[in-house]
Parts: C-alpha cells; structure tokens; sequence
C-alpha cells in the first residue's frame, strides 16, 4: 500500500473521538495512513496504524492560517523524507501553498492531490472580521490559481465546490465524492420529534454570516407564533455576529424560544437531531455540510438554500425541502408550509433517510479513496 499523509488545519482531539478512529481505520485499509494537522498540544504518536503530528493550534484562524503555511514549509519536507511518503492529500488550496511552494522549490518528488470542501475564497471574510476583505480574497485567488496548477488531481465534495476549482482551473481533472459521514450513529436513533408539543427548528453548525442563523430569528418573528422554538447549536467563531444575533433575538422579545446551546458533544447532536422537527441551514455559501447528511440519516427533514451544492442532497419536497438564498418571506413561508403538513415532512424524512443510506456509505467513502490513490 502507499504511503499517504493528509495535510490539513483541522483540529484533532486527542484521545481521538470514535468517529475519527474509525474513519481512519477505513483510509488505513487502502493506504499507510499519515496526519499533519493541528492539536490542543504539540504531539507525534501511532494509534491504530495511523501516524498523527499534531501541532498546538493558535486560536485566531488567520494566524493559524500562517502557522500552518510555516510549518508546512520547514517541518512537513522532512516528515515526507523519513516517512517516504508517496502522496500529499491538502484540504484546501489556499493552507497548502506555501508546501507546494518549498515540494516545487525543493524538487521533492510526490503526488499532490488537492481537496476542497468548502468555498475557499469566501468563507474568512463571512466567518471573520477582517479589515481588509477584498486584499485577503486577491491573495487566497492567487495562492489557490498557484497550488491547484501544480496538483496532480483534484478531490470536490460537492458540485458547488467542483465548479468554484473550474472557475480557477478549467485544466484539472476532478474526482467528486461528499467527505465522511459516520451513518452508524445516526441512523438507529429513535425519534421522538413527531410527540413534541412545541415545533422546534434546530440550526447547527458555525454561529456565523455565512451560515446566517438571524434569517430564522427574523422568520420565528414573522410566523408570530409562541410554539415555535429554536436551538442554535455550534461553536461561535464571530463574537461580533454572536451579539448582533443576540440583540435581533432581544428586540423581538423571542428570549423564550430561542436557545443559544454552543458547541456539544457528538451524543447531545444525536439527541438535538431525534428532538427537532426540523433542521434549518440557510447558508449563502456551503459545500456539502456534513450536518445535512446527519440530519437526513436520523429522518429528520431539513430545509436549505437553493445555493450551490445543496441539490447534491436535498430535492425540494422528495429527501428535504428548499427555499431562496438570503429570502426572509421565502424561508418564512416554507417554514409554515411545512409545520402545517407536517405529515409529509415526516415522509420527506423517511425518503431522505432511505436515499442517504442506500446511496452513501463508509464503504464507498474508502473505495472512492483507494481509486482516487490509485490513479493519482
């Protein structure tokens, strides 16, 4: 098998969850699995085959952003020599440049498989408060035009961000499957939502713009009705947006029927899931998030944006509902379409459930790596 280390700025808890043991006991099948990514603390181990160098993450993501670009330029050459390591796989096209960079300079010879699972160029100006928005997306364009130039091939999660790496680079050849998603967890969940007295709506994922959780504040107003309740569940990167949301939830007086959870644990997203009635993500931006998948694997139905991406997943009124990116009346009005047939949301969930079990799988997940590793 080949050697293979994955170059990222995730953060890994250490000891690690049993959903990353077991995705890596997946990618160990296929490959000698290696990690390079970030930690609480500083920490080289072996666990279960898999080789981790984990490097205490700085809090702030810009400066993590240039953590990682200078140890991927001083550290990393030399963890690919010792390790033989055969194939780069980066998360995204922007951290690995300055990698790539020293890899070209060095003439360090390995293949270079580039992932995007995100919008890379929009996603730090919605998610931070940056001074200079503009400057920051010219520079992330041309470190991303430089690294996916020099990339072997190409890895997308969605369709939206296979078509934002053709925007850059029509040349590539790009292979196209949704990240991981540990179904076993979900899918067995007793549902308890169809008992509720109250309709509770969750949102999950990152308390950002990006995200844009105040859209449902501003739709639970509009519905103006009080067993309508929403749990907003993630962690909060933008102190800034946090207490604007704070203060739209406090001038429409919705104290009562909004609850701000922050980030939980995996066991308290399987309950929010088997609770809520409905999950809301109105992103303007996203790549396939993974919170959709859960969502879908529980029967809990969902709504999101017609952004990009989200097709992938979500047929309106088959496996999920959809509603206009960034529009309050449309949000609104599917909201209230769908708790008044709420029959059919629940069948929607069940037909969504049915679609992401029979259609997505670890099994696929490994074997579209092994291809992937295999034609690089």
């Amino acid at each position: 098998m080949k050697n293979v280390l994955f170059v990222a700025p995730t953060t890994y808890e250490v000891p690690l969850t049993e959903n990353i043991e077991k995705k890596f006991k997946y990618l160990n099948e296929i490959c000698n699995l290696h990690i390079f990514a970030f930690g609480v603390d500083k920490k080289e181990f072996v666990h279960q085959g898999t080789k981790l160098f984990l490097y205490k993450k700085v809090k702030n993501r810009i400066l993590n952003y240039f953590k990682i670009f200078g140890l991927s330029a001083t550290i990393l050459p030399n963890i690919i020599k010792e390790n033989k390591i055969e194939i780069i796989s980066y998360q995204d096209p922007v951290s690995s440049f300055f990698s790539i960079l020293v890899l070209k300079i060095r003439r360090i010879k390995v293949k270079i498989i580039i992932e995007t699972h995100g919008d890379f160029i929009e996603t730090l100006s919605l998610e931070k408060n940056l001074l200079f928005p503009s400057l920051y997306k010219k520079i992330f364009l041309n470190m991303a035009r430089y690294t996916l130039d020099r990339a072997d091939k190409l890895r997308a999660v969605s369709s939206s961000t296979e078509a934002q790496v053709k925007e850059i680079n029509q040349n590539k050849e790009i292979t196209r499957f949704p990240a991981w998603v540990d179904f076993d967890n979900f899918k067995d969940i007793l549902p308890v939502r169809e008992n509720n007295k109250d309709f509770k709506i969750l949102f999950i994922g990152s308390v950002t713009d990006r995200k844009k959780p105040h859209l449902i504040v501003e739709a639970i107003n509009n519905l103006n009705s009080k067993d309508v309740n929403l749990y907003v569940v993630g962690p909060t990167p933008n102190e800034s947006y946090l207490s604007k949301l704070k203060e739209l939830v406090n001038k429409y007086e919705l104290e009562e029927q909004v609850v701000f959870a922050g980030s939980v644990d995996r066991e308290s997203v399987m309950e929010y899931y088997s609770q809520s009635n409905l999950m809301i993500l109105p992103s303007v931006s996203e790549g396939l998030a993974r919170v959709i998948f859960e969502s879908q694997a529980t029967g809990c139905p969902v709504l999101v944006t017609d952004a990009p991406g989200m097709g992938d997943i979500v047929i309106d009124g088959q496996t999920g509902y959809v509603f206009e990116s960034n529009n309050l009346e449309s949000l609104t009005n599917k909201i209230q379409e769908i708790k008044t047939n709420y029959k059919d949301a629940i069948h929607v969930g069940k037909n969504a459930k049915d679609f992401i079990l029979s259609n997505y799988s670890a099994d696929n997940f490994k074997f579209s790596f092994k291809k992937l590793f295999d034609t690089v």
